[in-house]
């Protein structure tokens, strides 16, 4: 017992997360991204009261045109803990696609770049989740995680906005493409619960491996709800007012040239649209992967054109036996308005 009493410190400081934080700066630090610790912002609390909210680590990360914020908060847990999620599946009725997660922002950006429609997962797609600890479930830790970085993510998309919009900053970033990239790393072991799986499957299982698989990383989706569109289509408003509609539908350089439609948009389905869960291991791995994943989707190498120019002939086909088997039907129009009508501009 007196040894236990002793020991106790170890457990006090790595439960703080202070630990796992610095692990996670240091890997950052080695990549070359500028890092500070606790971003806060203010937002009113469950009582109606202005209160300081943060998450772990604000990290940006520059190649090329392209700034990168990582958005990074780090829950430290017992190596026992496992985060149990619904599978979804990318390109679904909700429309998730492989790279919204870095939520793309080049709204007022000058260049005329072509969009790749990425082709590669950085990890599997996933619904809502729970913890379970040795103790029983805890349904708080996510959505408390997700809910500190979510709430932030509208700061980060203006200030990439203004930046390419404001007469003084656009002279060095009118041409720069700003991501906003919310992470959540943990110590926490991810289970991604398999497709098939029903609820007698899981009365029948013995061990949790039954009836899912274990993730290094995965991607959750997290539409805003009512709460987090309503907080954001303020913020936008206050930009739009600070800055003059007119100023910013003459430098709007999007899908759509309705700076409040945009905005509201972007409230709606993009702040944020889904995020990325790490298990952090010593050697960093996942923060790694995320790296390895994030240079491909700048500089697409090989591989991923041969899987484009495969899907397009794939897609060719399908219309062209579409067409012979419905003559008269122009699918190729009726999707191209559907898609125009839908457009989230961040695909």
């Amino acid at each position: 017992m007196e040894k236990d009493k002793k020991n106790a410190w170890k457990d006090y400081l790595l439960k703080s997360g202070l630990p796992l934080e610095f692990e996670v700066k240091k890997f950052l630090d080695s990549k070359g991204c500028i890092s500070k610790v606790d971003y806060t912002y203010l937002r009113n609390n469950e009582h109606d009261q202005s209160t300081e909210f943060s998450y772990d680590i604000d990290s940006s990360y520059i190649k090329g045109d392209h700034f990168m914020d990582l958005m990074i908060e780090c829950k430290y847990r017992h190596e026992s803990t496992k985060w149990v999620f619904l599978p979804e599946s990318y390109r679904s009725i909700d429309g998730i696609y492989e790279t919204d997660f870095m939520h793309k922002s080049d709204h007022f950006n000058d260049g005329n770049r072509k969009k790749i429609d990425f082709p590669v997962s950085f990890g599997p797609l996933c619904d809502k989740g729970i913890e379970l600890t040795s103790d029983g479930a805890n349904p708080k830790t996510i959505t408390q995680a997700i809910s500190q970085l979510s709430y932030a993510m509208v700061n980060k998309i203006i200030s990439g906005m203004d930046h390419q919009s404001n007469e003084l900053l656009r002279t060095n970033f009118k041409n720069t493409i700003f991501y906003s990239i919310p992470v959540i790393i943990t110590t926490a072991k991810l289970y991604r619960i398999k497709e098939d799986i029903d609820i007698q499957t899981i009365k029948s299982a013995q061990d949790i491996s039954e009836i899912s698989t274990n993730e290094p990383y995965l991607v959750i989706k997290t539409k805003p709800g009512s709460d987090l569109y309503n907080y954001n289509r303020l913020k936008f408003t206050d930009f739009i007012m600070q800055n003059g509609e007119h100023n910013l539908k003459e430098r709007l350089n999007s899908y759509s040239k309705d700076i409040w439609f945009l905005t509201s948009n972007i409230s709606e389905h993009n702040c944020p649209s889904s995020i990325v869960v790490i298990h952090h291991d010593p050697q960093n791995t996942g923060l790694d992967a995320l790296f390895s994943f994030l240079h491909r989707v700048m500089e697409p190498d090989q591989e991923i054109f041969d899987i484009l120019a495969e899907n397009e002939r794939e897609s060719e086909e399908f219309f062209a036996k579409f067409e012979r088997d419905h003559p008269g039907v122009n699918l190729w129009a009726e999707m191209n308005e559907e898609n125009q009508t839908n457009d989230t501009g961040e695909n």
